[in-house]
């Protein structure tokens, strides 16, 4: 009797010690035992690559913490890998702001092939409270119309249209006249933008035009022929109605199309007189 009990017990024993050895390695135990901690291969979403809590399985089949795969996901996404970074983000589930960045990513995406409209329907979905550090998701989200009216304004323009005039005063108009030039001569303009970090604009261009000043009894500070300018807008948020480029020159845009206006007061003041000249330009694609 006593030596079944030792058998049946050396058998219980031997039965755990496998059990034990098994659950450490992390295997299936023959009897059905397996640790706890071997099932932690899938998150809450069930996207089946997060390991346990730190780890997440590349495309590379190796293993990165889910921090520096966020970190890489929102370098993607900055330097314009959109599709790239949605994988990404998908696979961190409800880490952080993964899933509004996998919206952004849509969002961009959508962007860059001039589906405005689909960008705005994703950025609308994305949360008011959704911010990371390295990209800001709600500056971009907020100034994505100004972005729009950028990218549609980016280009080179011609002139359709430039009148200058010249009128001179003594008390009232004394004499006058005017000169459709239209396209003849160098004029042009051409603009660009790029983004900042912080989601703001800086705009950068240039614009020539044609002016008379022929009449002109003071030269010192303006010639016959053309003008050029340079464009500079910094950490814009919004594209401002009027740009004064310099005294007595400002640009417009409106409906696709820029209107420049010039002018410059010659003054004779032992004459009592004065020369006023003006140029208006209207630039258009080609």
């Amino acid at each position: 009797m006593n030596n079944k009990f030792r058998k049946t017990s050396a058998v219980i024993v031997a039965i755990f010690m496998l059990a034990s050895m098994s659950a450490c390695s992390g295997q299936s135990s023959p009897f059905g035992l397996q640790d706890q901690d071997a099932t932690k291969k899938s998150d809450s979403s069930g996207n089946g690559n997060l390991l346990g809590e730190g780890g997440i399985e590349d495309e590379n089949g190796g293993i990165s913490s889910i921090e520096s795969r966020y970190s890489e996901g929102i370098e993607m996404l900055k330097n314009g890998k959109y599709l790239e970074a949605q994988a990404v983000f998908e696979k961190l589930g409800d880490y952080e702001y993964a899933k509004d960045l996998a919206t952004v990513c849509q969002a961009e995406n959508e962007f860059s092939k001039g589906n405005y409209n689909a960008a705005k329907s994703y950025y609308q979905a994305v949360s008011d409270k959704a911010e990371t550090p390295g990209f800001p998701i709600q500056a971009r989200k907020a100034n994505l119309e100004t972005r729009i009216t950028l990218e549609k304004m980016t280009g080179n323009y011609y002139p359709s249209y430039n009148q200058i005039t010249m009128d001179k005063y003594k008390k009232k108009k004394v004499v006058g006249w005017y000169h459709n030039i239209g396209t003849w001569g160098q004029q042009f303009l051409t603009i660009s933008y790029t983004e900042n970090e912080d989601g703001t604009f800086n705009v950068t261009g240039e614009v020539q035009f044609m002016r008379y000043t022929k009449y002109a009894k003071k030269k010192s500070d303006i010639k016959q022929g053309p003008y050029k300018l340079p464009i500079e807008l910094k950490n814009i948020t919004q594209f401002p109605e009027k740009i004064q480029l310099a005294k007595g020159v400002s640009l417009t845009y409106q409906h696709s199309v820029f209107h420049l206006s010039y002018s410059k007061t010659d003054t004779n003041k032992k004459a009592k007189t004065k020369v006023v000249y003006k140029s208006q330009v209207t630039y258009k694609r080609s």
